[in-house]
């Protein structure tokens, strides 16, 4: 899962894990959407930006673990 506010670098982020035969399941541009979607999707990894708009990486990193204490996040 790619959780940044920027649709470019998620496409960037993307690009680079297909070429390394890696799926993307599924992207948010906000720390509030990628909690919502996290339960449904159940990613393997969430590579999450820590700086955006609303509820920021570090808030939605805690609420992830939250949901989840075996939560693998790269930041």
């Amino acid at each position: 899962m790619l959780v940044d506010d920027h649709s470019l670098v998620r496409m960037g982020f993307r690009m680079l894990l297909a070429d390394a035969s890696v799926s993307v399941v599924a992207e948010a541009a906000n720390g509030e959407d990628a909690c919502q979607q996290y339960p449904r999707v159940k990613p393997d990894v969430v590579v999450m930006d820590l700086s955006m708009p609303g509820m920021g990486g570090l808030e939605a990193v805690r609420r992830l673990l939250a949901q989840d204490a075996d939560a693998r996040i790269l930041a």
